[in-house]
């Protein structure tokens, strides 16, 4: 938040990349640590998801207002509380996750919404229909890959995710209005296609998981 207060766009897209590695693994550190036996009385779903609401809503929220073409400012901001309204459906939804871990309607992931409308450099009628169109996604039960917790294809599913980030994250760096690092074109369009095609994969066995029910636990089935 505070590099992103300060402008420092490159430094908020660091931390918040951090933060969404951290996430991933933080509830299956806690178990095995076994927080909730050693305090019981702590619940660190609440501080899961007062941090998750922060790093994947309410930071991303600020910078599309500030950052992506929404039109004048009280329309972007219009946009922002629309992004954290329909949020709250998410985060308030008991059912917002599967019995084998897949989130069940958009969830909230606002931060990779902003950076790949950023890094792409969307046009306004884009970023706009992005927003509308994912608002209302919250509330459709849809699936989506947790790609920490899904066992199903659960190696590839990771090692996808940090070749997501990776390219993210160079491609960041090439993103005006920074004077971005020189690189050729076919460069440019490599780590697009590649970035594109590991977060389509991510998205497909949700989008499965939607209309064929839920994963079979092989351990269990024998």
């Amino acid at each position: 938040m505070f590099a992103l207060i300060d402008g420092q766009i490159r430094m908020m897209w660091l931390w918040l990349g951090i933060s969404l590695i951290v996430d991933g693994v933080d509830g299956s550190l806690a178990r095995k640590c076994r927080v909730k036996e050693i305090i019981p009385w702590f619940n660190g779903s609440i501080v899961d998801h007062v941090v998750d609401f922060l790093t994947w809503t309410a930071i991303p929220a600020f910078f599309i207002a500030l950052h992506l073409p929404l039109g004048p400012r009280p329309i972007a901001i219009a946009f922002a509380v629309l992004i954290l309204i329909s949020s709250c459906f998410c985060y308030a939804n008991e059912l917002a996750k599967s019995t084998d871990h897949y989130f069940v309607g958009f969830p909230a992931a606002w931060n990779i919404v902003a950076v790949l409308l950023w890094v792409w450099q969307a046009p306004m009628a884009v970023c706009i229909i992005s927003i509308i169109l994912l608002s209302i996604l919250t509330l459709v039960p849809l699936h989506y890959t947790h790609p920490f917790r899904v066992k199903r294809s659960r190696s590839l599913n990771i090692a996808l995710t940090f070749i997501w980030i990776a390219t993210t994250g160079v491609l960041i760096t090439l993103t005006p209005p920074q004077p971005p690092l020189l690189a050729p074109d076919y460069i440019i369009i490599g780590l697009i296609s590649i970035n594109v095609l590991a977060g389509t994969w991510l998205l497909l066995p949700g989008f499965r998981r939607t209309f064929t029910g839920a994963d079979v636990d092989k351990t269990l089935a024998q």
